[in-house]
Formats: C-alpha cells, structure tokens, sequence
C-alpha cells in the first residue's frame, strides 16, 4: 500500500516510497568438525554412533558418538572404568600458566541456527519539509547459538530520484538538521526526534554497532556492520529508525532505496 503526502509549498512536493527492505542469511559450516568426526569414526574402537530419533512431541539429536575409553580399562593390577570426553570442539578447557585439560563426558553440541527477521519489508516517510527531519522505524528479530556470535550487516544506496539523491550521513554518525540533506538509521532509543528502542530480549542478547548505537545520532555507509555479538544469543529485537531530512531546492519527486540486511554466523 502507498500513501502519497503533499508538501505545504506551492511547487514542489516530496514523497518517499518504495522504501524496500530485503534481508538474508549467511551460514557457514563447521566443516572442520564434520572431517574430525569422520577420522574418528575409521579409526577409533568401539564406534558407537546413533542417528537423531524423534517422536511426535520429542527429538533427541544424537545419542553416543564415542571419540575414545572403553569403559572398562584393565592391567594386571589395575581396573578402570572411564570415558574420554569429545573435547576436540566445545568442551569446556581448564587452564594454568603451564598446563590445560579438556575433560567431560561425550558432548552432544546441538545444530547451528541462525535466523533473521524484518517486522516490515516496506517503509514509508512520507512528505519531507525543511523544518522538520521524518521519520520511520521497524523491529528486526535476530537469533544466532555460534559460540562466536553472529554479525549483522546493512548495504544498499541512499534515498534517490534518477540522478537525484539525499545525501547519505556516512559512517560517522551525527545528529539530525533540517534543511540540510541527510539520510540515516541508527538501532537505538531517541529522544530528538522520538523514534526507536534499544535492543531488548532475554540476556544474553545482541548490541548496535558504535556508529549506530549512539542515542540522537545517525549513520548510513553501505556494508557497515549495525549490530553484533560476541557469543550465542537469545533473540534480540533490534528497532531500526530512519531519518531523512532536505535542504532548500532539493528537486521535487519520489524518493527510494533498497536495503539489504545480512546476519552471518561467526566461526
């Protein structure tokens, strides 16, 4: 749906439209694990290795992938019942200044996931004056488990109208001024002009980027990191606010850009 706004002045009218989001999911996969699995899986004895059972209301995702220990270890004057735990990948290490141990019992690491979602794919600023920036903003879901988070990316062009454009605000963020040629997002609570949220979830969850996590302050550069994590995460709502102001003669007509965003697990 499209609204069109008409300006106060006489001549010339301004209407943002089309304002297109489309985001995507890039996944890496832990190959090095799989080929890992693999050597132990020739080479070790006994092999024990169950496929994912599930029924209509349960899934178990693995059973015993055993990388070593009988159990039942023997010399002649020596019995020893043990497990070598699966420390190749995450288990969790000890450490001193000289030494390190990985020990656990056999690991079951659950698959990677990761997900993004736009709470819209369409935005709309409407009627742009000199006196005043306008605004838009919509939720942006992201969920990640890679032990070593996820990053989350925005490209596309800034506002434009054939060979006419907005000026984009670049990677230093900076505050709104009307009359002035600006196009921004930041992914933060603001109080001039009153748009956005912080990120919120169930701890831990993902943070914005430097540049567009400043309060009252805007950004846009295409292929800029918005946002982050270090680590696995709950999911985490991200508001991403817009700003768009003009300056005087800025020509007449409609005004659109598509953004791309792109969640990529780290490992």
């Amino acid at each position: 749906m499209l609204l069109y706004y008409f300006a106060s002045l006489p001549v010339f009218w301004y209407n943002i439209d089309n304002f297109d989001l489309i985001f995507c999911l890039i996944m890496k996969k832990y190959f090095i694990c799989l080929a890992l699995g693999l050597v132990s899986m020739m080479m070790l004895s006994p092999i024990n290795l169950l496929a994912r059972t599930e029924s209509t209301n349960y899934i178990i995702w693995g059973d015993v992938f055993s990388a070593g220990g009988t159990e039942n270890s023997q010399s002649t004057n020596y019995g020893l019942s043990d497990s070598i735990g699966e420390a190749m990948i995450l288990s969790a290490t000890s450490t001193s200044n000289n030494y390190g141990v990985k020990a656990g019992f056999r690991e079951l690491y659950p698959d990677n996931y990761l997900s993004l979602s736009l709470g819209s794919t369409l935005i709309e600023l409407g009627s742009l004056t000199t006196a005043a920036a306008k605004t838009a903003s919509h939720t942006m879901t992201v969920d990640a488990n890679s032990p070593l988070g996820v990053t989350i990316t925005v490209t596309g062009s800034t506002l434009t109208n054939g060979s006419d454009l907005i000026t984009a605000i670049g990677a230093t963020a900076t505050t709104s001024s009307p009359g002035t040629r600006q196009f921004g997002i930041n992914l933060v609570a603001n109080t001039s002009p009153s748009i956005g949220a912080n990120p919120s979830g169930t701890s831990p969850i993902g943070s914005a980027a430097s540049q567009y996590g400043i309060a009252n302050h805007f950004a846009f550069n295409s292929g800029d990191t918005v946002a982050s994590a270090a680590n696995d995460i709950n999911p985490t709502i991200f508001t991403v606010s817009y700003l768009a102001n003009i300056a005087d003669g800025t020509p007449a007509g409609n005004y659109s850009t598509i953004l791309t965003y792109a969640a990529t697990a780290n490992f």
